[in-house]
């Protein structure tokens, strides 16, 4: 019985060097493997850049808004201008086939193309 206690207590002790130990090596690991610390300042900095980031993001927000409406005016203006280069190249050949009209007027007929065209 003696012998036996003596086993248990040299386990015991064995145990407890273990359990010892890896206490230890934990304490050992966490000490050498700390995160590092941001400075105030520097912690201070980037909140303040964070804070102008989100403001550039809402003014770049209204900027393109503001692209989007003039963009949309802009279409609108081209249309009119195609249209007015339409109505361009038609009053153009109405005035080519008038002028190719006169080439074979006579005398009173070019007489009443002014008259008509002047008013005199």
């Amino acid at each position: 019985m003696n012998q036996l206690i003596l086993t248990v207590k040299k386990s015991y002790k064995t145990i407890l060097i273990i359990i010892g130990s890896l206490v230890l090596l934990y304490g050992v690991i966490l000490l050498a493997t700390r995160k590092p610390q941001i400075p105030v300042d520097l912690k201070a900095s980037i909140d303040s850049l964070t804070v102008m980031n989100k403001k550039l993001i809402e003014s770049q927000k209204h900027m393109d808004s503001t692209i989007s409406i003039y963009k949309s005016k802009i279409d609108q203006i081209d249309t009119q201008i195609n249209n007015i280069k339409n109505k361009t190249i038609i009053i153009k050949e109405y005035h080519h086939d008038v002028i190719e009209r006169t080439n074979h007027y006579n005398a009173g007929q070019v007489d009443s193309f002014f008259k008509s065209r002047y008013n005199y």
